[in-house]
C-alpha cells in the first residue's frame, strides 16, 4: 500500500473566534484530506478565552501559583480540540481529539514558559492509520512529575512544528492572513508586499506575534521547513528556503462569485449555512425550492427564494444542484453551463446519465462541472480516483458506495427484521426518500460508473452487473453475526478483466473478512481502495449519507473553483 503521507494543520485563535470558525476549520482539513494526506491538526483555544481564563485566575490571586494557572489556561486549548474533533466527525471525517498525556507530549523548563522535549510517535502514527483525523491541543504538555505546562504565547506554533519534526511530516501554520508580509498589512500605508519564501533569519526578523520566534529557532535548528497561510488561500509562505523571495504587493481582492443554490432540502440548505462561512469568496444570490415557506423558516432570505431553478441561474457565476432527481436538474444545469458558469452538483444520477454531455457543454462554454458529492458522500473517492490515475492505469476499483445498504446490513447481520433495519436507517438520516434505489444495488451502479469514466474507462449503468444487497447469502450474515467480518454491498471493476479485455463492472453484496481491504469500513462509511499501475494501493474513507458529509464534499468542490480562480489570477499578474 502506498505510504499516506501527513500534514499538521495549526489553527490559532486568530482564525478560532468561534463555533463558526471551527466548521471553517473542518473545511481546511477537509481540503487536505482530499489531497491523500492523514491530517493532525493542532489547535489553540478559541479568540480571547486564554485571555479570559487568566482573568479568572487572577480573581483569585493577583500572581497565581504557575502550575494552577497552566493547568486553566490548558483547558482552553482542550474545549477547542474538542469542538474541532465533534466538527469534523459530524462532517463524516474519522476523527478522534487526543490529549497530551495520549501522545506523549513531554515537555520540559517552567510552567508557563517550557519547550517540548518528547513525543510518542508510534501511538500517535498508529492512531492516524486508523483515522483520518487526529486533534491535538497546541500550547500544552507534560512535564515529567505529570504537570500540566504551557509553551508561552503563541506556544502552538512550536506544538505544530515539534509534531511535525517527529513525525517528518509538513506543516502548515493557518492564519488570518496570506502569509508572512513585510510589514503589518493592517497598519497604513502603501499595501505591503507577501513573502513567497524567506529563510529562517529573516523569518526571526519578523514581529515575533504571527509566528512565535521561539518555534521559528526550533525549526531552523532541526532544518525544517514550513508554511504559513490562510484557510482555503491557493497560496502559502515558504519559511526556511534558502533565499528570501518577495510578491507584488496585493491588488484588491476578487467580488465574491455570484451562486445559486438549486434545492432547499437537506443538502442545499447545508450547502446555503457553509457559504455563510465564506463571505469574501461566495455571494448567495439566489435559492431555488418548491417549498419557499419551509425555506424562509429555515433561515433563508425571502428575497434570494425562486421557484424556477432556470430562473435562478441566471446572472450567477456559479450553481450548486441539489435538486435530486434528472429531468428538471438537467435542465437546470445545461441552463448554466451554457451561460459559462461553473456548476456543482451532488446529483449521482444526474451525471450517470447525462455526464458526459453536460461535461462536453462546460469546455464548449468555459465553464467546468464538479460532482465529488455524487460518489461516498465524505468519502474522497473521486479525488482518489483521480490521484490514481496520476500514477498511470488503474488496475483494479473495489469500493462500498453506498452507506444505506451498509448500515441496514449491519442491522440484518444482528437479526432486525428489513422493515426494521430500513427503519433505522432513515431515522439516522442515512436513508433516501425511495431506499429502493439504496438497496437494490442502482445507487451503487451509478457511483461505480462515475469512477470508472473517471478513471477514462467508457461506462454505462448497462455495463454494470448488479444484485441487491437484499441478496445477501444468509450464511455470510451469519458469519458476520459471529464475528467473521462484515457484509457489504461491494462496487468494483478490473481493468481488462472482461470479454476482448473490456474491463468488468459489478455491485453485489459480499462478506468482508477482518482482513479485507475494505473492512476498516464503519456502518455507516463509503470508501475505495484502488490498485494503482506502478503498485500502490491508494484508499480513502468518510461518511457515505446525510446533510453534513454530502455539504462537505459540495463546499470542497465549491472552494477549489477559488483556488482556481487565485491561481489563473496570480499566473497572469506573472
Amino acid at each position: 500500500m502506498a505510504e499516506q503521507p501527513t500534514l499538521v494543520l495549526k489553527f490559532g485563535g486568530s482564525v478560532l473566534r468561534d463555533d463558526g470558525d471551527v466548521a471553517r476549520a473542518v473545511h481546511e482539513i477537509y481540503r487536505h484530506v482530499r489531497d491523500g494526506f492523514a491530517v493532525v491538526a493542532v489547535v489553540s483555544a478559541l479568540h480571547g478565552e486564554t485571555d479570559a481564563l487568566a482573568a479568572r485566575a487572577r480573581a483569585f490571586a493577583a500572581e497565581p501559583d504557575p502550575h494552577a494557572l497552566a493547568a486553566l489556561l490548558a483547558t482552553g486549548e482542550l474545549t477547542a480540540a474538542a469542538l474541532l474533533a465533534l466538527a469534523a466527525r459530524r462532517a463524516g471525517l474519522a476523527c478522534e481529539a487526543a490529549s497530551p498525556e495520549r501522545v506523549g507530549l513531554r515537555v520540559e523548563g517552567g510552567a508557563l514558559d517550557a519547550a517540548p522535549a518528547s513525543l510518542d510517535a508510534p501511538t500517535l502514527r498508529a492512531l492516524l492509520r486508523r483515522l483520518q483525523v487526529v486533534v491535538v491541543p497546541g500550547f500544552v504538555g507534560l512535564d515529567d512529575d505529570g504537570r500540566t505546562a504551557l509553551l508561552g504565547r503563541g506556544g502552538s506554533d512550536f506544538t505544530a512544528l515539534f509534531v511535525a519534526e517527529r513525525l517528518g511530516a509538513r506543516c502548515r501554520l493557518v492564519k488570518d492572513v496570506r502569509g508572512l508580509y513585510e510589514r503589518d498589512p493592517a497598519l497604513p500605508g502603501p499595501p505591503p508586499r507577501l513573502f513567497l519564501q524567506l529563510r529562517h533569519d529573516d523569518a526571526l526578523a519578523l514581529d515575533g506575534r504571527i509566528v512565535q520566534h521561539k518555534a521559528v529557532r526550533f525549526a531552523r535548528r532541526h532544518g525544517l521547513a514550513f508554511e504559513v497561510g490562510a484557510a482555503g488561500s491557493a497560496r502559502a509562505t515558504l519559511v526556511g528556503a534558502a533565499r528570501t523571495a518577495l510578491l507584488p504587493a496585493d491588488g484588491p481582492p476578487p467580488p465574491p462569485l455570484r451562486t445559486a443554490v438549486l434545492g432547499a432540502g437537506t443538502v442545499g440548505l447545508g450547502v446555503v449555512r457553509a457559504l455563510a462561512r465564506w463571505p469574501e469568496a461566495f455571494e448567495l444570490a439566489a435559492v431555488a425550492t418548491r417549498s419557499p415557506r419551509a425555506a424562509v423558516d429555515a433561515g433563508v432570505a425571502a428575497r434570494l427564494l425562486r421557484t424556477d431553478p432556470v430562473d435562478a441561474v441566471a446572472g450567477c457565476d456559479v450553481v450548486v444542484e441539489a435538486l435530486g432527481g434528472v429531468e428538471t436538474a438537467h435542465a437546470a444545469v445545461a441552463a448554466a453551463l451554457r451561460a459559462g458558469s461553473h456548476v456543482v452538483t451532488a446529483n449521482k444520477a444526474l451525471l450517470a446519465r447525462h455526464g458526459e454531455e453536460l461535461h462536453a457543454l462546460a469546455a464548449r462554454h468555459g465553464g467546468t462541472l464538479r460532482g465529488s458529492a455524487a460518489v461516498g458522500g465524505a468519502a474522497p473517492v473521486l479525488a482518489t480516483v483521480a490521484r490514481a490515475c496520476r500514477r498511470g492505469p488503474i488496475h483494479r476499483f473495489v469500493g462500498v458506495l453506498n452507506a444505506t445498504s451498509g448500515f441496514v446490513l449491519d442491522r440484518l447481520a444482528a437479526g432486525a427484521s428489513l422493515a426494521d433495519a430500513v427503519h433505522a436507517a432513515a431515522t439516522a438520516g442515512l436513508a433516501e426518500r425511495d431506499v429502493a434505489l439504496d438497496l437494490d444495488g442502482v445507487d451503487a451502479a451509478q457511483k461505480l460508473v462515475l469512477c470508472a469514466r473517471a478513471a477514462g474507462v467508457a461506462a454505462a449503468e448497462v455495463d454494470v452487473a448488479t444484485q441487491a444487497a437484499t441478496a445477501a447469502a444468509p450464511a455470510d450474515l451469519a458469519a458476520a453475526r459471529a464475528g467473521g467480518g462484515r457484509v457489504r454491498l461491494v462496487a468494483a471493476w478490473t481493468q481488462g478483466g472482461g470479454v476482448g479485455g473490456r474491463p468488468t463492472l459489478r455491485v453485489a453484496p459480499e462478506l468482508l473478512h477482518p482482513d479485507h481491504e475494505l473492512a476498516f469500513l464503519a456502518a455507516d462509511e463509503c470508501g475505495a481502495a484502488i490498485r494503482c499501475a506502478d503498485g500502490a494501493t491508494l484508499r480513502c474513507r468518510g461518511r457515505g449519507a446525510g446533510r453534513w458529509p454530502t455539504a462537505e464534499a459540495v463546499v470542497a468542490d465549491l472552494l477549489e473553483l477559488v483556488r482556481a480562480r487565485a491561481d489563473a489570477a496570480a499566473e497572469a499578474a506573472s
